[in-house]
């Protein structure tokens, strides 16, 4: 065999075309445009699902939270909860020392006990007192006569002093006989003031009543008072004390959280709250337990936020802090989210949660 029959390719190797070079350049700038537009493409895409559901981390789960506090001061004697226990409405949460407050419902009740006895002997006495005022007025009316009759006499008799028709003795027995008629006025007067007096003290007595009446039942509510009930269905928050420790009336002992309603208020961008409105459904999940998925409910967008260009804080008003300072960006609006069917196991106030706005559902727009 020759050297030159050695050295021969096998047919199937073929040199490749001169001009394939140039066609990879062209391919991979082709592949490299396609690459850009569908990245493009996607990122409109994805701007404008962003623009029609908002969707923000910037959200905190919450609930009303209330201070429970007495409507009386004294001493705890009994104290039922514990720091962070779930309790129902209506259970006893603790118990101030009622012994101050029971004397004073047992006074009032002695009191308006002795007044009714009063009303009630009064009233028996009521128609002999009626009585004595009708004889009285009798006796008044007789002593005025008498009085007019010895005031008239006398005022004839002194013209005829003069004239000698009658004696001096006449006139000063006549002046007498009227001193003493004055003087029997008078004391009728007087018995007949004494008379009604004692007429009007039933109707006194009658009119202390609705008082005392008040009394004990400010005395028994203020008993009421010393035991301290749960509203709603919560938890107990912030508990630090126990028993034996004195409350104070209107200063809160613990906090009481209500598991019954939960939310979530959003931070979202102001040019988001175009796509926001009452009623539209939203999708939450926690950060402390991303594989649960909750729906919620926008209730409304906060008319307005505290600004940090404000010098004066304006009370009542949510502050949402900005990201930079120095860079001017979209201010945040709170969103309230009301949750549907929330687990108070997973709930936690103040735990971060991830919100999108999902829109209206088919039954709200029809």
């Amino acid at each position: 065999m020759s050297a030159s029959q050695t050295t021969k390719k096998p047919d199937f190797e073929t040199k490749p075309k001169k001009g394939s070079k140039k066609l990879k350049p062209l391919f991979t700038l082709m592949l490299g445009i396609g690459i850009l537009i569908l990245a493009f493409v996607l990122s409109l895409f994805a701007w404008k699902v962003n623009e029609e559901h908002p969707r923000t981390d910037d959200a905190v789960a919450r609930a009303n939270v209330i201070g429970v506090a007495p409507r009386i001061s004294g001493p705890i004697v009994k104290l039922n909860v514990r720091d962070n226990q779930q309790i129902k409405s209506g259970e006893l949460l603790f118990e101030i020392d009622p012994a101050d407050f029971q004397l004073a419902v047992d006074r009032a009740q002695a009191a308006l006990a002795a007044l009714d006895e009063q009303i009630e002997t009064a009233k028996s006495q009521d128609a002999q007192l009626k009585f004595q005022v009708k004889a009285a007025e009798a006796a008044v009316q007789q002593a005025t006569a008498e009085r007019d009759q010895a005031a008239d006499t006398l005022h004839r008799l002194e013209p005829l002093l003069p004239k000698g028709f009658a004696t001096k003795e006449q006139v000063d027995e006549t002046r007498t006989k009227l001193s003493a008629a004055e003087a029997q006025v008078a004391q009728a007067n007087e018995k007949l003031n004494q008379a009604r007096v004692a007429v009007s003290s039933l109707a006194t007595l009658r009119a202390q009543r609705p008082g005392a009446v008040a009394t004990l039942g400010t005395a028994q509510l203020e008993l009421s008072y010393t035991k301290v009930f749960a509203p709603f269905d919560g938890q107990v928050v912030g508990l630090n004390i126990s028993e034996g420790a004195y409350a104070h009336a209107g200063i809160e002992v613990f906090s009481l959280l209500d598991s019954r309603k939960w939310y979530v208020l959003a931070n979202f961008r102001e040019r988001e709250l175009k796509s926001i409105q009452p009623g539209m459904t939203a999708e939450i999940y926690l950060l402390s337990n991303p594989d649960r998925r909750f729906e919620g409910t926008v209730e409304g967008i906060s008319p307005a936020v505290q600004s940090q260009e404000d010098n004066v804080e304006v009370k009542g008003l949510p502050f949402v802090k900005r990201d930079l300072n120095w860079v001017r960006i979209a201010q945040r609006f709170p969103v309230r989210i009301e949750i549907k069917n929330p687990d108070p196991d997973i709930f936690r106030m103040g735990t971060t949660a991830v919100t999108t706005i999902k829109g209206f559902t088919r039954d709200v727009t029809k």
